[in-house]
């Protein structure tokens, strides 16, 4: 292409100088003609024209010269393009708007897998697999009517077994070959690639099974989870780290009277009452320190509330679910419990009652006679035989030791009622039953007696004998120098303290200390439906309060 621009610039210079020596001359001709007196002036401007066709014809050869470096240039670039497109690692195609190879790279050849002389002259759709006849027919068809530049995959007819696929990109191309109007195609192996995608796809598939497979055994664990939760009698319920409730069965909704989607959603300290919240909230810390997934450790006796407002006792279990703090809590309905336990109660204090009667009536009787009658041997024999006077009376003493211990177990074993009176007259008169040795003093207090609701006989019962036990383990244990009993009927409950200066309470031995003492306070204070909390008082002693918000309805 270069070689064919220089000579046409050579033709077109020659051509150029022969017009215009056929100028000069025909002019000249033309002056002579006009006569002899115009030669002097004919041969100044036949001077002026030589001058101006030199200065002309060096132009000329300067274009020339410069015509030559563009044809080197050219012809360098020319070069340059053919190795670039003959070793390009693309596989590269000129074809005509019918889809004739004009030209082939090495790399065309390679992916044909046959020389250039059996591609060049060819039509494409010869190398292509029949069943991509259609989409290289849209390829040229979109591509020659809309000028579009076009990218299709395509199969290519191969030899072997195994299928090549290509990516053929095209667009028009005007200037490649003068006055016709050609495309350029480059065609790359994708072969890999649909093969990575087909694997690819096929894992996606097998993942997509796996996770539908997993998905319908977490669904029917999940459905047999929810069937054994609705199935189970007592309460269920799942809380996350805020305590709010996100799930729960049905024994739920039926014990509390709640509908489902009341519960949902909100906190449950909603369900706790003020007393209820405090242990719960203690239950919770606990439950916080232990392992994910172990069986729940830690219970607790707390009262709940009912949407009517009647509260419930209630045993939680709580476990812990995960490391972001859920936790599942089992509940227990404790009514029929704490019935049955009342009924056991009741029969114990009429136990209490009889076995206190027959000490009265016998054993009581019995030694105030003997203590009596060993007085009178000992007066009878006074001045007469010493020794057995002074032992008779040292047994009269001892008789009379008997009885006011005696007269003090009756007292413990009496039910209220023993008293004729109510609560407070009972805690008067076991204030009045503890003697005043060692320095000992006991004393009762009574603030906001206005306030102080009527109890069932089975509250104050229980109440009485807390009261006796905390007197009694700060009178055998504490060393204490003075007792105090209080009862405040403040805040519309009911709360009783017994208060001692002695020795307090290690908190690491608290639950131990003075034997079943302390767990037995417990027992009757949650048989009430109360709250038992037990402290060293300041600057020393021990405080136990026994807390009733409301005291439960009576049973008869």
């Amino acid at each position: 292409m270069g070689g064919s621009t220089m000579k046409e610039s050579r033709n077109d210079y020659d051509a150029l100088s022969r017009d215009l020596r056929a100028i000069a001359e025909t002019k000249l001709r033309e002056r002579r003609a006009n006569g002899e007196e115009e030669e002097e002036e004919e041969e100044e401007d036949l001077k002026s024209l030589v001058e101006e066709l030199s200065i002309h014809q060096l132009e000329l050869e300067v274009q020339n010269e410069e015509l030559r470096k563009i044809q080197h240039d050219l012809r360098a670039a020319h070069d340059r393009y053919a190795v670039l497109y003959d070793k390009a690692p693309v596989a590269f195609l000129t074809l005509s708007t019918k889809g004739q190879v004009l030209n082939c790279n090495r790399a065309a050849s390679t992916l044909f897998g046959r020389p250039r002389t059996h591609i060049i002259d060819h039509f494409l759709h010869e190398f292509v697999a029949a069943e991509c006849q259609d989409a290289l027919h849209l390829h040229c068809y979109a591509l020659i009517n809309h000028s579009q530049t076009q990218a299709t995959a395509l199969n290519l007819k191969t030899s072997g077994d195994v299928p090549r696929t290509v990516l053929l990109e095209s667009e028009l191309d005007s200037q490649l070959i003068p006055g016709e109007l050609s495309w350029f195609a480059s065609l790359t192996d994708i072969s890999d690639q649909k093969k990575l995608e087909a694997e690819l796809s096929s894992l996606n598939r097998e993942l997509e099974e796996r996770v539908q497979e997993r998905a319908r055994q977490y669904l029917a664990s999940r459905q047999e989870t929810l069937a054994v939760l609705n199935a189970a009698a007592d309460p269920i319920i799942t809380i996350d780290s805020e305590g709010l409730i996100q799930s729960l069965n049905r024994a739920t909704c039926r014990v509390f009277g709640y509908a489902e989607d009341e519960l949902l959603g909100i906190n449950l300290r909603t369900l706790l009452t003020n007393a209820g919240v405090d242990v719960f909230r203690r239950a919770l810390e606990d439950c916080a320190e232990e392992e994910v997934g172990k069986a729940p450790k830690v219970r607790r006796e707390a009262l709940w509330r009912m949407k009517n407002g009647t509260k419930v006792p209630v045993e939680m279990a709580l476990a812990r679910i995960d490391e972001a703090k859920h936790f599942t809590i089992v509940l227990r309905d404790l009514r029929d419990k704490k019935r049955l336990e009342l009924e056991v109660m009741q029969v114990t204090e009429s136990e209490r009652s009889r076995i206190s009667r027959e000490l009265h009536d016998s054993l009581g009787q019995e030694l105030a006679a003997m203590s009596i009658d060993t007085r009178l041997i000992a007066e009878d024999k006074a001045g007469i035989d010493e020794a057995t006077a002074s032992k008779f009376r040292r047994f009269s003493e001892q008789l009379q030791r008997c009885i006011v211990q005696l007269r003090t177990i009756i007292f413990d074993l009496a039910p209220i009622d023993v008293s004729d009176g109510d609560l407070v007259d009972a805690l008067e008169a076991l204030v009045r039953s503890i003697p005043e040795q060692d320095d000992l003093k006991c004393s009762f207090h009574l603030s906001h007696s206005e306030s102080l609701m009527a109890l069932p006989r089975e509250t104050e019962i229980q109440l009485l004998r807390i009261a006796q036990e905390g007197v009694h383990n700060a009178r055998k244990h504490s060393g204490a120098k003075q007792i105090v009993v209080a009862l405040s009927g403040k805040g519309g409950g009911v709360e009783l303290q017994i208060i001692d200066d002695g020795r307090g309470v290690p908190r690491k031995k608290r639950s131990s200390f003075a034997g079943q003492g302390f767990r037995i306070m417990e027992y009757r204070c949650s048989l009430i439906g109360g709250e038992l909390e037990i402290m060293n008082y300041r600057p020393n002693g021990t405080k136990v309060v026994c807390r009733i918000e409301q005291a439960p309805a009576s049973e008869e």
